[in-house]
């Protein structure tokens, strides 16, 4: 890769960083950040930076890591949370114990965002040994909390510390050759049926509230939303994520739950959304006019696109040309901080130094050359947005 930033690229260095911090257990909750603190505020320390700590629970630490006084400003996000193992018998070695295999790192963390904060200590390592009087602003910052909702991570960096940069790398999404622009809005519904309780031997004493709950989530299944939407994305989608109901067989249920997941694009609204919910209830309550239903809202965000002619965009397509990367842009279910900041008046672009279908994966691992790649391509994006005229 032809890069004056790539002599700078420390493979052991990298290694090592994703080891250490795979090592220190971060799954959220409870999170635990602080336990990474001596780790990440060493590296960022290495750099030259000024490192402060954020936190709005005690334990749940943001480290921020700020070098240069120059107008603009560019923010590495990464999080030092992550989630559950899961099975433990799925996994093909110790989760919390990096493995090297075949030019990979396996690990939980490893990509989601462990790897992902080395490559990015990595791209501002080699930025600044070549340009150590840079005119800006560089960030490097181990969120908290992202896995949960961020509340306690960007979401409290910006509500309550004010942070604000012109533009952000977010290396929390997509894969190796495309970059996310775009991240589908998430209404999450839960829908609890009501019934009346009685002794199992005598269900007509009763009403139970499975049944019509029941009926709800097939009727769920051809749900119409339609296609109005922007088709940058790929369409809608629906998951019927959990059901509760019931204490026992020999009691007829007084209540039943379901959790309800939509994502969705621009053009299609959370209202439209609950309205056609609303429809199916409907349907279902003509068949059976016991049925007595509450729809709650318990999570809302909304569908996002940024724009290709964003200054970051165009510097981080410059840094790929040059670096002869291929790289297509799109979107996905997911959401990132990158929404956050978005709602914000920030851009980001999001990229991964690998393939986030591994994320959250039993035997979740970063391929090491993803890494260092991924390390250059960010330096020289940020030599484009610093140093371009």
């Amino acid at each position: 890769m032809q890069s004056r930033y790539a002599q700078h690229i420390d493979k052991e260095k990298i290694i090592k960083i994703v080891s250490d911090l795979v090592s220190v257990n971060t799954v959220n909750p409870p999170g635990n950040e602080h336990l990474v603190f001596p780790i990440v505020s060493e590296l960022m320390k290495e750099l030259g930076m000024e490192v402060k700590t954020y936190e709005k629970e005690k334990g749940r630490t943001n480290i921020v890591g700020k070098l240069g006084t120059g107008k603009k400003s560019v923010a590495f996000i990464s999080h030092m949370d992550t989630v559950p193992t899961g099975d433990l018998e799925l996994w093909n070695s110790d989760p919390f114990h990096a493995e090297l295999k075949d030019g990979k790192i396996y690990g939980r963390g490893t990509l989601d965002d462990k790897g992902s904060f080395a490559a990015c200590y990595s791209a501002c390592k080699a930025f600044i040994t070549e340009n150590p009087n840079f005119d800006g602003t560089l960030y490097l910052v181990a969120a908290a909390d992202e896995e949960m909702g961020s509340a306690l991570g960007v979401i409290y960096l910006m509500k309550d510390e004010k942070f604000r940069v012109d533009a952000c790398i977010i290396p929390d999404g997509g894969e190796m050759k495309q970059a996310v622009l775009g991240e589908k809005g998430i209404l999450h519904l839960d829908i609890t049926s009501f019934g009346i309780q009685a002794h199992g031997s005598l269900p007509s004493h009763g009403k139970n509230a499975i049944v019509p709950l029941a009926a709800l989530i097939m009727e769920l299944q051809d749900i119409d939303l339609g296609n109005e939407y922007d088709t940058n994305f790929d369409g809608w989608t629906l998951n019927i994520g959990t059901i509760e109901g019931g204490i026992a067989a020999n009691v007829v249920p007084a209540r039943a739950k379901v959790s309800l997941d939509f994502r969705f694009p621009t053009g299609i609204t959370k209202e439209g959304i609950k309205n056609a919910v609303q429809e199916k209830m409907e349907r279902v309550k003509a068949n059976n006019p016991d049925a007595k239903f509450e729809i709650q809202e318990k999570l809302s965000t909304v569908a996002h696109m940024i724009s290709k002619d964003e200054p970051i965009v165009q510097s981080f397509e410059r840094a790929r040309k040059k670096l002869g990367i291929e790289m297509s842009y799109g979107t996905m279910g997911g959401n990132t901080v990158a929404k956050n900041f978005y709602d914000s008046g920030m851009s980001s672009i999001v990229h991964y130094p690998g393939d986030h279908h591994l994320a959250h994966a039993p035997n979740e691992y970063v391929p090491i050359q993803d890494m260092i790649d991924s390390s250059v391509l960010y330096a020289e994006t940020l030599d484009d947005f610093f140093l371009s005229k």
